[in-house]
């Protein structure tokens, strides 16, 4: 294994989280004093400005007071719950992007974060900043993201126990919603499916009616809760790069 370039991989993903986050708001919210400490030490002077809590109420009261350009969580919480924490962030600011760590794995948590409309889930186990930059850019570019283990492991359970058929979206639809899931913007879906922007909206739109979906993260969410799209993690679109 090469080491030197390991540590070089590890310090660059830093270097991208730091400069994503530079002249935003952050929140973290957990249990764990030691994760707070550690992203206050690594990202907290980028940051335009950082709030920390260890429990629900307490965040709930600085969110009332403030809204971050991105709330980071960990479920569950001391006392409370993350998933409940977001659940309730969305229903102050409903556009607040939400990135969540689950301490524990299993297809019920992810489902619960699904339908709390989590933009980010990623797990506890062997997170690291590889992990962290993919749903960092994918969040904050209006897209969704889950850790590859997490969907597998979804993935699995859907497998076991089939969900209804789909709403009737067209192989067009479902293509545009894989890339909205992957974290696409509309000008590099039409770039890559040789379509006008237009047309992806169009798109989008047909697919938003038939979900019952008030927008692209509620549809990404639905998508994957219901399994109506296939999608792969390798491949995460960089928001500097549309067209």
């Amino acid at each position: 294994m090469d080491s030197g370039g390991f540590i070089e991989r590890q310090a660059q993903s830093r270097r991208e989280v730091m400069a994503m986050l530079e002249s935003r708001s952050l929140m973290v919210v957990s249990g764990r004093r030691l994760v707070i400490s550690l992203l206050t030490g690594l990202i907290a002077d980028r940051c335009q400005w950082f709030g920390s809590a260890t429990s629900e109420a307490e965040a709930l009261e600085l969110m009332s007071e403030r809204q971050p350009h991105l709330l980071f969580v960990t479920h569950p919480l001391r006392p409370g719950s993350g998933l409940e924490l977001v659940r309730r962030a969305k229903a102050l600011h409903p556009t607040l992007p939400c990135l969540l760590l689950l301490e524990d794995e299993s297809p019920p948590l992810v489902r619960a974060a699904l339908e709390v409309h989590c933009d980010g889930i990623c797990a506890d186990r062997g997170v690291g900043f590889g992990n962290l930059v993919a749903a960092t850019r994918a969040v904050l570019g209006g897209g969704f993201y889950m850790d590859p283990q997490l969907r597998d492991l979804l993935t699995q359970a859907c497998r076991s126990s089939r969900a209804p058929a789909g709403p009737g979206l067209s192989e067009r639809e479902q293509e545009v919603l894989e890339l909205v899931v992957r974290g696409y913007q509309n000008p590099q879906i039409a770039s890559r499916l040789h379509l006008s922007v237009e047309t992806v909206r169009s798109h989008l739109k047909s697919a938003f009616q038939k979900l019952g979906a008030a927008g692209r993260t509620q549809a990404a969410v639905m998508a994957v809760r219901q399994g109506l799209v296939s999608w792969h993690l390798h491949e995460l679109p960089d928001p500097g790069r549309s067209k």
